[in-house]
């Protein structure tokens, strides 16, 4: 039977491990040490190797990584394994061979939502579409509390990959809008997408509805301008460059507002020569 201290310090790296990223972390080479002081007096114990196997795994020690993994599975379920091995062969670009992993252990807890969004982006990696924009599906409706990187990643596969894509794509930003309250990031991204399928119309109401959260840079002004522009609405368009140059003088010099300036100076050019449209 486990001793409390031991319970304690595997759920704690297992929090530690589990919420990280596939990258490694500069408190991964510490957390290998206190593994290593724990497993010495419990080397049965599956749950610790796997906890120290996806830790070398992330910081990229693949042999101790697949030896930890691979003894894991030796002394416990196999399934218990799977999800870790899955990350292994994700990281190392084997994506096949992670889906199988992955795959195995959904089949045993078929409602954690982290299974799916780790299928979603091997299979998305192995071009398997399908099984991608499915697992992406299946994760939104289990996870409660999705980031808005993953909305802009199912979007991006939704909208290259499926035959009404643009149409799912933009179902799906909305969706998390939804969840989530207006996310300038998901935002931008739907105004692309409603000028890919020519919606400049939709393209402007999308971009208005973050006037309060970006509104007060000179770059949302001058995507603004750009917008109506397309649009056809000249005049429009001059007084949201003299907006945005306004704002502009306003602010302290930087290199990317010095770039700002000039797309302005190249706006306000363009829109001299154009005949004004109402």
């Amino acid at each position: 039977m486990r001793s409390p201290s031991l319970l304690i310090a595997v759920c704690a790296l297992s929090v530690l491990i589990s919420s990280r990223t596939v990258q490694a972390h500069a408190g991964d080479h510490r957390s290998i040490a206190e593994l290593d002081n724990i497993i010495r007096e419990n080397l049965v114990d599956q749950s610790l190797l796997v906890a120290r196997g996806a830790l070398y795994s992330r910081s990229g020690q693949w042999e101790k990584a697949e030896r930890d993994l691979s003894r894991a599975e030796t002394i416990g379920k196999k399934h218990d394994v799977a999800f870790e091995f899955g990350q292994f062969y994700y990281r190392l670009g084997e994506y096949e061979k992670a889906l199988q992993y992955i795959d195995a252990y959904i089949g045993v807890y078929p409602t954690r939502p982290a299974a799916f969004l780790l299928r979603a982006r091997a299979a998305s990696e192995a071009e398997q579409f399908g099984i991608a924009s499915e697992s992406y599906q299946t994760y939104f409706s289990l996870s409660a509390n999705p980031q808005p990187g993953e909305y802009l990643a199912a979007a991006r596969l939704l909208g290259s990959t499926n035959p009404d894509g643009i149409n799912s794509a933009l179902a799906l930003l909305d969706r998390g809008i939804s969840k989530l309250g207006l996310n300038p990031q998901l935002q931008r991204y739907a105004v692309l997408l409603e000028l890919r399928r020519d919606d400049t119309k939709s393209a402007l109401s999308r971009w208005y509805s973050l006037k309060n959260q970006l509104g007060g840079t000179p770059e949302w002004g001058v995507t603004l301008a750009r917008l109506l522009i397309l649009a056809d609405r000249v005049a429009d368009a001059r007084l949201a460059v003299q907006a945005a140059k306004a704002r502009l003088t306003t602010l302290r010099q930087t290199p990317a507002r010095k770039a700002t300036g000039e797309t302005i100076a190249h706006l306000m050019r363009q829109l001299s020569e154009a005949p004004t449209n109402y």
